[in-house]
């Protein structure tokens, strides 16, 4: 049972144990928040709150637990204004103990992104275990659209979140983290991205967290594809790439094709400075199975296993050279966090270097090295059934 049908059964037991004091809340009065957009109007310099609600019900007539959604938006100068107006003209008492996300528009997060922050960082009805996302145009237009699966949006968003550790190509992190990179004048950080894709059986749109949206210096510096994200995750982020399984396809020069599921099994940043300039060393070991070949393979063969291996190691190279060549010299963001290696490995150095890392970071040398071993290679010994 999800948390918002066991909340609305409590709500409904504690009406009846409670009797009909004029201090409870009926639990026909109550609006339970799921989910909260902000925007913010750079002509206007007005702020627009909006929140995704569920009404439960205490009709005799209608099924027990039963509950419809409601949306509802108000404007105003500060959000703290459009909050409050959003509450007094909703009819219903406001419920914030369950919101599971705040979607960002693309202008509050370039114009507006402390202000936003600041706002759900001193209101003690926000949980801090929330997810902050990123999103192109009106925050408010994505929760008017229905999911694939039907499901209410924060149900449907939460499931996203589980189901990352299948590809890795979202950054979903918790408002408190995303509060405590926020600050840092040196490094940016990956905050989760929400975009529109076509619907498979509808004619329509339908919200999917994929890619991420780069905040540096307290604003939105950039947007991520999901392959980038996927190389910050699992450089990154062990809590991330230690359940975290992503599919690659491999072509090898013998026009041998397979394609294999990846899971790190280690990841290791090194730093050092030669003649006071930082050198980043990248270290990563993998592991793989083999789900399927394009052509009539031994595949227990070990000098087969080894040029698979080899090849292997050799793409996963080429992508993260290219994602770090693209924070480097497009970005110039430090999204991976060496500063923050430089900083606690080498505190002295970082000293004399700190002021002028902006120049430093999109030049400085990151020698990456990527080993892969083929742990399964499926149920048959070949392609084919043929030994």
């Amino acid at each position: 049972m999800r948390d918002i049908e066991k909340f609305i059964l409590l709500c409904i037991v504690v009406v009846l144990m409670g009797g009909c004091s004029r201090d409870a809340n009926e639990i026909g009065d109550i609006a339970i928040d799921t989910a909260v957009a902000l925007d913010y109007d750079i002509k206007s310099k007005e702020y627009t709150f909006t929140s995704y609600c569920v009404l439960p019900t205490n009709s005799s007539q209608e099924k027990a637990g039963s509950f419809t959604q409601k949306i509802s938006s108000e404007t105003g100068s500060t959000l703290l204004e459009a909050g409050k107006k959003m509450r007094a003209h909703a009819g219903k008492n406001a419920i914030y103990q369950h919101n599971k996300f705040f979607i960002v528009g693309e202008d509050a997060a370039r114009y507006s992104l402390y202000e936003v922050v600041d706002y759900l960082t001193r209101k003690r009805e926000f949980r801090i275990t929330s997810f902050p996302i990123i999103t192109k145009g009106l925050a408010s237009d994505k929760l008017k659209l229905k999911p694939e699966s039907g499901d209410m949006v924060s149900n449907d968003l939460l499931g996203q979140i589980r189901n990352n550790k299948l590809l890795g190509q979202s950054a979903p992190i918790l408002l408190k983290d995303f509060v405590n990179l926020f600050p840092n004048p040196y490094r940016g950080f990956v905050a989760a991205s929400l975009i529109l894709k076509p619907s498979e059986s509808k004619n329509r749109d339908v919200p999917l967290l994929s890619g991420g949206a780069v905040i540096y210096k307290e604003k939105l510096a950039g947007w991520l594809n999901g392959n980038d994200v996927l190389v910050v995750n699992i450089l990154t982020n062990k809590k991330i790439w230690r359940n975290l399984e992503f599919p690659e396809n491999i072509e090898l020069k013998s026009g041998l094709d397979f394609t294999s599921v990846f899971h790190v099994s280690n990841s290791e940043i090194h730093s050092e400075f030669s003649n006071g300039n930082p050198v980043i060393r990248l270290n990563m070991k993998l592991d793989a199975a083999v789900e399927s070949v394009n052509q009539d393979t031994k595949v227990l063969d070990s000098a087969n296993i080894n040029q698979m291996e080899k090849a292997a190691a050799e793409h996963i190279e080429k992508v993260i050279k290219t994602t770090l060549n693209y924070f480097q010299k497009d970005l110039k963001v430090d999204i991976i966090g060496f500063s923050d290696v430089l900083i606690q490995h080498h505190p002295n150095e970082w000293k004399v270097i700190q002021r002028d890392w902006e120049n430093i970071y999109p030049t400085m040398p990151i020698q990456t090295h990527v080993s892969v071993k083929i742990e399964r290679t499926g149920m048959t010994t070949s392609i084919g059934g043929r030994d």
